[in-house]
């Protein structure tokens, strides 16, 4: 038999909460969605999409604390929109839909866009609970295209149509 507290979890504001809560589901996506990221960060071929991909991993320390602390800022919703203007500019993209896997990093950032996807209906869901801003909403929806920007500039525009 489980000891009543080990379903139990602290927040940063050291409320106790259950782990399977709606909070606890999204930290743990937004931790999940940091480690694929990690990982793309390893296997990428580009520079910029290395430099960029750090950048997001240690903002997604604040998106992981949003909803108990509210750490995101404006400032960082518009430092990503500027990223996704830049890929913008740096790829082509396709005009079917395309197989974004075809070696390792983009495979990577593909399973990472996943996650963050995830992670984004997950703060919708706070959202609608009061328990979260809409900052935080809108800052993983342009992380999730940001994410298939980044696959397109690893992959080169070499993807295989549908």
């Amino acid at each position: 038999m489980l000891a009543k507290d080990s379903s139990l979890t602290r927040t940063e504001k050291g409320e106790v909460i259950d782990k399977d809560s709606s909070f606890t589901w999204y930290v743990g996506t937004i931790d999940e969605a940091n480690a694929f990221i990690g990982l793309a960060r390893v296997f990428s071929k580009d520079e910029k999409v290395r430099e960029t991909l750090l950048e997001i991993q240690k903002m997604l320390f604040l998106v992981g604390a949003e909803p108990s602390l509210q750490k995101l800022s404006e400032k960082d919703l518009e430092w990503m929109l500027e990223r996704v203007e830049e890929f913008e500019r740096a790829v082509k993209k396709p005009h079917r839909f395309i197989i974004l896997e075809k070696d390792e990093s983009t495979a990577f950032l593909s399973v990472a866009r996943a996650v963050v996807r995830r992670a984004e209906r997950q703060a919708v869901r706070l959202y609608r609970e009061g328990k979260a801003r809409l900052l935080a909403v809108e800052w993983l929806n342009k992380l999730s295209y940001l994410l298939y920007l980044m696959i397109l500039k690893e992959g080169g525009g070499d993807f295989e149509e549908i």
